[in-house]
């Protein structure tokens, strides 16, 4: 999607080293953010390799989304770019069973959530070994782990270890961590909404999309806000209305939609 890119203003090639992206919804479905990123980065032009956290989808619905966007899931897996972590289906309640062996972090956290970060960590060394490139992380979606239990604070502590493993290794190659949750309609979820504001914190690239005021248009699906944190070469921020199809989204300025304009 090379809208999108123009978008969230990111060149096809660019590799985003040391980025933290958190993608956010509200009354609108943001989730082809996530599978825009999951295809920009395993493109012949970026070639990144990717641990994809899925924590709401299954595998299958990715690979039917991603073949739309011109990539194969199946052979990223074959090829050991891609590990794909479907959590839910492979642990269940395990993560409720694995005990601390660090204080500092169950204190934080608590077991289950450390067993999640140390599985994600074995994942990300595995392919740290076999690629020269940081590879990126991307979490499908931290609703999930709300709706299970676990605390505002021990699910941002969790995301702030894994930026400090990502961001600052001893090797100095700094990773990619991509992180998505839904507020909930208008921000109703008041948790998920507490959530990504701490977010937000950690981040540099933030999008939010969220729904018109005006209630559902067939013709616009919704509003998308990008913000840049500590960036001098491009800009800081940008909103745009946008339409999402089968295999592209289309974006166009607050009331500039050809169907508006008629």
């Amino acid at each position: 999607m090379e809208e999108v890119n123009s978008v969230l203003d990111i060149s096809k090639d660019d590799k985003l080293f040391g980025d933290v992206i958190t993608l956010a919804d509200s009354s609108a479905d943001g989730t082809f953010l996530l599978h825009h990123f999951l295809s920009f980065f395993l493109s012949s032009n970026v070639d990144r390799p990717v641990c994809f956290v899925s924590l709401s989808q299954s595998f299958s619905h990715h690979k039917s989304v991603c073949q739309k966007l011109g990539v194969n899931l199946v052979q990223k897996i074959e090829s050991s770019q891609l590990k794909f972590f479907d959590c839910m289906k492979t642990f269940g309640n395990r993560f409720l069973e694995i005990q601390s062996d660090n204080s500092d972090f169950a204190s934080s956290c608590g077991d289950s959530l450390q067993g999640l970060y140390e599985e994600v960590k074995a994942y990300y060394a595995d392919l740290q070994t076999k690629y020269a490139t940081p590879p990126v992380v991307i979490i499908d979606s931290l609703n999930v782990l709300l709706n299970i239990g676990h605390q505002v604070k021990a699910i941002s502590a969790f995301i702030q270890y894994l930026c400090q493993f990502i961001l600052t290794p001893e090797s100095g190659a700094r990773g990619t961590l991509v992180v998505f949750i839904s507020t909930g309609e208008n921000n109703a979820d008041e948790e998920a909404h507490l959530l990504w504001k701490r977010l937000l914190h950690m981040s540099n690239l933030d999008v939010f999309v969220s729904g018109l005021e005006s209630g559902y248009c067939r013709d616009v699906h919704g509003k998308i806000e990008v913000k840049r944190r500590n960036c001098l070469r491009k800009k800081k921020s940008k909103s745009m209305q946008f339409k999402v199809n089968d295999k592209t989204a289309t974006f166009f300025a607050s009331g500039m939609s050809k169907a508006v304009l008629g």
